[in-house]
């Protein structure tokens, strides 16, 4: 009952900003990822983390684990930084501390990705204290205003690991120039004689 309140709090306390979509995502030089609170889902995040690298080329990726997660589990074979808070940097109901949000926030993030589709009040404090506009989310989650974009799949699936897969090809095709051939309807150049 107490994060329900916490949360509708929140929400009224939220600003929209303004930013240009897809140009968030090209410009993303500083990406901060939510990862998911339950395991499972934790599990088939990998899919969208592996993919990653390939999107977000230049930008520095940074994850953020719930209190209490498996994260010291978690293999990390893509040079992410890893941010998990330590028990004297989260208060009560699981409200991020100052310790932990001058720690996340030396520098602010262009691009926050959340993955997590529970709506977490831990993650929403953070949402809220980082000035980002540009705010992407599953649905399920957190929704709006904490995510100012809200991914829904082209093609309807009950495969979570689907799910993640279309999110990041999603985004991956958003950064991607179109090839000649896509944008010419695939003749090619044409040539002068």
């Amino acid at each position: 009952m107490m994060r329900g309140i916490l949360l509708w709090w929140l929400r009224r306390q939220d600003c929209p900003r303004e930013f240009t979509f897809p140009g968030a995502l090209i410009r993303a030089r500083r990406v901060l990822v939510f990862m998911p609170s339950k395991m499972e889902p934790f599990r088939q995040a990998e899919y969208f983390l592996s993919r990653m690298p390939r999107v977000f080329e230049r930008a520095k990726v940074t994850l953020l684990y719930p209190p209490k997660s498996l994260a010291a589990t978690f293999y990390n074979p893509y040079g992410f930084e890893v941010v998990v808070p330590a028990a004297g940097e989260v208060g009560i109901f699981g409200w991020p501390g100052k310790k932990l949000l001058r720690r996340l926030f030396v520098r602010p993030f262009d691009l926050i990705i959340t993955l997590d589709k529970e709506p977490n009040l831990f993650f929403a404090a953070v949402m809220m204290k980082s000035q980002t506009a540009a705010r992407i989310g599953l649905p399920g989650g957190l929704g709006m205003p904490f995510t100012s974009v809200e991914f829904r799949p082209a093609r309807a699936t009950d495969d979570p690991k689907t799910e993640f897969i279309l999110f990041i090809e999603m985004m991956r095709k958003l950064v991607t120039p179109p090839t000649v051939e896509e944008t010419s309807g695939g003749a090619g150049v044409p040539q002068t004689p």
